[in-house]
């Protein structure tokens, strides 16, 4: 018996050190391939054993905590002169990363030679969108549901939409009031992410989520489902580790389904009863379009859509445009509201703007715009601030995969992508560049009225907020739309003053110990995509 005992441990010794040794060499052989690929490559101070892990870290630690990583490309860059194309190697405890800071470059590898997403977009953002959403979908699967869903955000359908926008912003504008009334300290991020909740919901679904005014159990999901997101930018994998979260993140992630595949079979049952003219009417939401478009391409049971089938598949994209389609126009709102609270001269012609296309009472905005659509497009300025906010304060960059064999070349030099690596356009900073744009960091909406030849005309392809070729944002114009409006309405109704001393002074810190190179006090960090810091706490005055 003992000795049987003693041989069956011998064994199991022996297996375990043979597993041991296994794992040893293939971390070796890993080790030795990610760093060999390094030597000689343009990329910051690099040792053999480290890669750039401890530059990394020194930069993380001079910058305001939780800042987001695209930052690091262009404070990288500018510290150590290094080209626009370069490589960091953060591995094994991060995927090496080809950054690209050159509009030409950039458009190689989305427009040119479209390289698929890369996996950590979607490790970072499934478990608000599922893993076969459009974000993830590649080739003719991404093409055809791309196809499905483009309809319902067409410019000139998006505009039948706009009254109903319009109500759920004059709901935005009751709530601002309640702040300026109170004088309280309030998160602009949160408030404006309920008015575009429930604007998003209504394009998308016709359906009224109430975020503003009530308690909802989609809203209620999604807000718990991004508190429980991995910190992507925690450097030490075990403080990643929390065993409640995959429980929680499937529990939300059934809470949010139930709801929206609730609402997609009320629109099948509308769409059941209602006649063919009705079925015609301009004003409908994304979702019926989809139907339709659908059903046009062909894939149907005998000439009926299998409403099951349609609901499945559909699901994770309706996500992502909950997720999208809230998510870079409440960012935005903020952004342009610290601008110009920064720049009174901006927010002087804004308002002279808006005064000449709307009249001079701002308590009849929401009315005319709702009776003149169309009057939305004459804001030529306000176009203006909203893309030079996008410059300086982008929601996200296209995260791209490497191909074997595919290789950039810039002045020179080859670069290969490697097929686990990041290609990463990377859009803060290219939008933030002095070689690109003059007076970079300044808020300059101007750039954006310009004619060709001046210089502050920007140079083709240096902004990208949205990206382009066939993975472009698909809601982009519906964040234009929404925004001008809800400008529109509180810009000149309130002023927003952002209240961080106040902040920081409740919360022990000292101000001046939270900001970036550049003085900013207001800063981006990574929930899932780039908000500002802390939700942007203000105060608001009525005018």
């Amino acid at each position: 018996m003992a000795l049987t005992a003693f041989l069956s441990f011998g064994l199991a010794l022996r297996a375990g050190l043979a597993v041991s040794i296994g794992a040893g060499i293939t971390f070796l052989f890993s080790f030795y391939k990610h760093r060999s690929r390094m030597v000689g490559m343009p990329k910051p101070p690099w040792t053999p054993i480290l890669g750039n892990l401890k530059i990394m870290g020194e930069l993380a630690a001079s910058l305001p905590p939780g800042i987001h990583p695209h930052t690091y490309i262009h404070y990288l860059q500018e510290k150590y002169n290094l080209p626009d194309i370069f490589y960091i190697d953060s591995w094994p405890f991060g995927d090496q990363i080809l950054a690209i800071v050159n509009p030409d470059v950039a458009t190689s590898v989305t427009v040119q030679h479209s390289l698929p997403k890369h996996a950590s977009l979607n490790r970072s953002i499934w478990p608000i969108t599922g893993y076969k959403s459009l974000v993830a979908l590649e080739g003719k699967e991404h093409k055809t549901w791309r196809a499905v869903f483009n309809p319902g955000f067409a410019s000139g359908h998006l505009m039948t939409l706009v009254p109903g926008i319009v109500d759920d912003c004059v709901i935005f504008m009751h709530q601002l009031s309640g702040y300026a009334k109170s004088r309280e300290i309030f998160q602009l991020e949160g408030a404006a992410t309920k008015v575009t909740i429930d604007i998003i919901g209504q394009v998308v679904l016709d359906t009224q989520m109430h975020a503003q005014t009530s308690e909802n159990e989609f809203v209620t999901a999604f807000r718990s489902q991004l508190t429980w997101l991995p910190d992507q930018t925690e450097i030490n994998p075990l403080k990643r580790i929390n065993p409640l979260r995959p429980f929680m993140i499937k529990y939300n992630e059934w809470r949010m389904d139930k709801y929206l595949m609730n609402i997609m079979s009320q629109r099948w049952t509308s769409r059941l009863e209602t006649g063919p003219m009705e079925q015609k009417k301009r004003s409908r939401p994304v979702i019926d379009l989809a139907l339709d478009s659908y059903q046009e391409s062909g894939d149907v049971d005998n000439g009926h859509l299998d409403r099951i089938k349609f609901q499945k598949a559909a699901l994770q994209h309706i996500k992502v445009f909950m997720f999208g389609g809230h998510d870079t126009t409440s960012s935005t709102i903020c952004w342009v509201a610290y601008a110009l609270s920064r720049y009174p001269d901006c927010l002087r012609r804004f308002r002279k703007e808006c005064d000449e296309v709307f009249g001079p009472d701002p308590s009849q905005t929401a009315q005319k715009i709702k009776d003149q659509a169309h009057l939305i497009s004459e804001l030529q300025y306000s176009a203006a601030i909203i893309k030079e906010t996008l410059r300086l304060w982008p929601a996200a960059s296209s995260v791209r995969r490497g191909e074997p064999g595919f290789f950039l070349h810039h002045e020179g030099r080859q670069y290969e992508t490697y097929e686990d690596m990041i290609a990463w356009p990377v859009a803060h900073a290219l939008h933030t560049s002095p070689k690109l744009w003059p007076d970079s960091t300044k808020f300059i909406p101007d750039r954006w009225l310009v004619k060709e030849g001046d210089p502050l005309y920007p140079i083709k392809g240096a902004w990208r907020p949205f990206e382009f070729g066939n993975r472009s944002c698909i809601g982009q114009e519906l964040a234009v739309i929404e925004t001008k409006i809800i400008m529109a309405l509180m810009l000149r109704t309130f002023t927003i003053e952002t209240a961080y001393e106040e902040l920081d002074k409740a919360a022990g810190r000292k101000s001046d110990k939270m900001m970036t190179p550049e003085g900013d006090r207001a800063y981006q960090v990574l929930i899932a995509t780039a908000k500002p810091v802390d939700g942007m706490p203000c105060r608001i005055y009525r005018n």
